[in-house]
């Protein structure tokens, strides 16, 4: 099966391309939308991590995509072994999105061991 990366396909209804994950930036576990307005990402953590030691970065795309960035200001010095990471929670409200806002989290993905299915794609827009 082949595979598929979000940049790959348009954003629907425009000529335009989905924004492109930027391989800079730090991996993440994954990321999801509940609530349809709260943006959950799961960062690799060592048992000292908070919130408090990333910043977010919001851009708006096009109309109402916007695209989000996490950046580590802290080093995590720990030692602990925590494979499912921390969850940082952002309001979509927070990072300025409106009402009906879509987000795409910029940063990669990191393959974990635990993953099943290879043909997975964890890269989703999601709605508000």
């Amino acid at each position: 099966m082949p595979s598929m990366s979000i940049s790959d396909i348009s954003i629907p209804g425009t000529n335009r391309q989905a924004p492109a994950v930027d391989p800079a930036l730090e991996s993440v576990i994954y990321w999801r939308v509940i609530e349809d307005d709260i943006l959950v990402i799961h960062a690799n953590t060592q048992g000292c991590t908070s919130r408090s030691d990333f910043d977010v970065s919001v851009s708006q795309y096009h109309d109402d995509v916007y695209t989000v960035s996490i950046s580590r200001e802290e080093i995590d010095r720990c030692a602990e072994d925590i494979p499912w990471g921390i969850q940082l929670g952002f309001g979509f409200e927070e990072l300025g999105v409106p009402h009906g806002g879509q987000v795409i989290v910029l940063n990669p993905l990191d393959d974990r061991a635990w993953d099943w299915n290879p043909y997975a794609q964890r890269r989703q827009m999601a709605a508000r």
